[in-house]
């Protein structure tokens, strides 16, 4: 998705409600194609109106529904499958990767490298705009899946590399050692990369909720059952 389709989703947000929205979040419905949930000021307060590429609102809860849901397990996959620390890690992980070779520790240079590639692979895919869509998810659990093994394999060094330290005077292995779990320390930030699936999981909880507070405060009249209704029909 281009720029200019997100400045298109604002544009006509203003023109529908008199407001710009302050975010966009860009999503994918297999029916509907493009589309946009916004996030539009009111007052203190933030409404919600999700979009469609032409400009028209949306107004059945169960597609709305659906879409803020995903949009949310998908910000809270990037997270957990450290997308968020790549740009800090990446160069902790060279450095380790540096001082293991100077070392000639094998295991070292193995894991760092090991876990630098795998940064490298998930850094395009959440680069730039990313759309909320089941293939989106589908290729961030790939990645985390290939970062999770290589996760495992560099806190395992990591510990192996702190056992050998003899904590008398200037260790050769401790500047490797501290960079080794800072880097841990910085991928686990957002979640335990080998962790992923219970991670999000977790999340699905918060994402209904989110979908909950969206349609509560949706600026567009609704069609189709809530889901208290639904679930008293029941």
């Amino acid at each position: 998705m281009e720029p200019i389709a997100i400045e298109a989703a604002a544009a006509h947000v203003e023109v529908l409600l008199g407001s710009p929205p302050r975010g966009v979040i860009p999503a994918s419905d297999l029916r509907r194609g493009e589309l946009f949930i916004c996030a539009v000021p009111q007052g203190e307060e933030l409404g919600w109106v999700v979009i469609d590429a032409a400009g028209s609102p949306l107004d059945e809860r169960n597609v709305i529904r659906q879409a803020v849901e995903l949009a949310a397990i998908c910000e809270a996959a990037e997270e957990t499958a450290a997308a968020l620390a790549i740009d800090e890690a990446l160069p902790l992980l060279a450095e380790a990767w540096r001082l293991a070779t100077e070392l000639d520790e094998a295991d070292a240079v193995l894991a760092t490298h090991a876990m630098y590639q795998a940064l490298e692979e998930l850094q395009p895919l959440v680069q730039g705009i990313r759309v909320a869509d089941p293939a989106y998810l589908d290729k961030l659990a790939g990645a985390a899946a290939l970062i999770a093994d290589r996760f495992d394999l560099l806190k395992e060094t990591a510990g192996q590399v702190s056992a050998r330290l003899t904590g008398a005077g200037l260790d050769p292995l401790e500047p490797l050692a501290e960079k080794l779990w800072n880097a841990i320390r910085m991928l686990s930030r957002e979640g335990a990369p080998d962790r992923f699936r219970e991670n999000v999981e977790g999340a699905m909880g918060a994402a209904r909720a989110f979908a909950d507070d969206v349609l509560d405060q949706y600026l567009v009249p609704l069609s189709g059952l809530a889901a208290e209704t639904m679930e008293d029909d029941a």
